[in-house]
């Protein structure tokens, strides 16, 4: 976890210092970066060894640091534990949440929630079972439907069994100081999109929304149908986030084409409802934005790589905003 330890740290910080407020009491600003670690380390070791009691198994004692570094991952044979370490109790209820509702979803496999702990004071958890498979090739043609498909089946569930489900949201932070190309990007990437959201949020599907559908978050296995994890960001919103975030990271940043992503993505919603309108470009091309300006407020500081290729799309993106063709 060392490559993630300042990330953790900064999260770690926030969480105690909100418990401590909650409960009258002030942060010790002298408190090292190795105290706070230990403790982190510690309250993490706890949970693991609660949930462990609570699903009768054993996760091994060494965790996987989650995607981005907000979470821990502990596995066992034939289940899975994740600890959040940022906005645990959210992240969790909508984990829980998510899973619960996609678990309906027709052709697809999905974890079983086993048990999860969302109250506040601690760090959250959520136990489930784990999904065999591995992530589809970037240089594999044949996964390209697949990636469609999958949206397609998880933005068809019906809103009943979307209930107790919260609604999705990006969180929007201030963007960092700066001249950059980047920053200039992000600005005129805001601009625009102050300009063009009361149309285009007319134009919003709503449905489930996976809050990250991409490639790492789908597994595939030999005569299985395809796995769908990592849900701690889903909500019932509207589907085109989960469509701009697949063609973005997999298509315009990887290898796939998004014409065929998309047609199949076209074809398995018309499978289930036979009135489905086909994907709008124009309104892709707004969430695609979207996406664009909410990647480049945070990557600027924590993932200036990606944050460098968003920028390059930066033009494009911005020209269909104005009628210019991107799909």
């Amino acid at each position: 976890m060392s490559s993630e330890l300042s990330y953790w740290l900064r999260e770690w910080r926030s969480h105690t210092a909100t418990s401590a407020r909650e409960q009258g009491h002030d942060m010790d600003d002298d408190t090292t970066d190795e105290g706070q670690f230990a403790e982190l380390a510690e309250n993490l070791d706890r949970v693991r060894l609660a949930a462990a009691a609570a699903v009768g198994t054993t996760f091994a004692s060494h965790p996987l640091t989650g995607y981005g570094g907000r979470s821990a991952v502990y596995l066992a044979e034939q289940a899975v534990l994740k600890v959040y370490t940022h906005r645990c109790q959210e992240r969790c209820h909508r984990e829980a949440a998510g899973l619960r509702a996609a678990a309906h979803a027709t052709d697809l496999r999905v974890p079983e929630v086993l048990a999860h702990d969302e109250r506040a004071g601690r760090l959250s958890w959520l136990a489930a079972t784990r999904v065999s498979g591995t992530q589809p090739s970037q240089h594999e043609p044949s996964t390209t439907a697949i990636l469609g498909q999958v949206a397609a089946r998880l933005h068809s569930l019906p809103d009943e069994l979307l209930a107790e489900m919260p609604e999705h949201h990006r969180r929007l932070r201030e963007l960092p100081e700066g001249t950059s190309p980047t920053h200039q990007a992000a600005r005129g990437l805001d601009a625009a999109l102050a300009e063009a959201a009361a149309e285009s949020e007319q134009h919003c599907v709503r449905g489930f929304v996976h809050g990250d559908c991409s490639s790492r978050n789908i597994l595939l296995a030999d005569d299985q149908a395809p796995g769908v994890i990592d849900v701690e960001g889903s909500g019932i919103g509207c589907c085109y986030d989960d469509l701009a975030a697949l063609v973005l990271h997999e298509s315009l940043l990887g290898t796939h084409d998004r014409r065929v992503l998309l047609a199949a993505y076209d074809a398995e919603r018309r499978r289930w409802n036979s009135t489905t309108d086909p994907v709008s470009g124009d309104h892709l091309a707004y969430h695609l934005a979207l996406r664009a300006q909410w990647i480049l407020q945070w990557a600027i500081e924590l993932d200036p790589e990606l944050a460098e290729q968003v920028t390059a799309l930066a033009p494009r993106l911005l020209a269909s905003l104005h009628g210019g063709e991107v799909l």
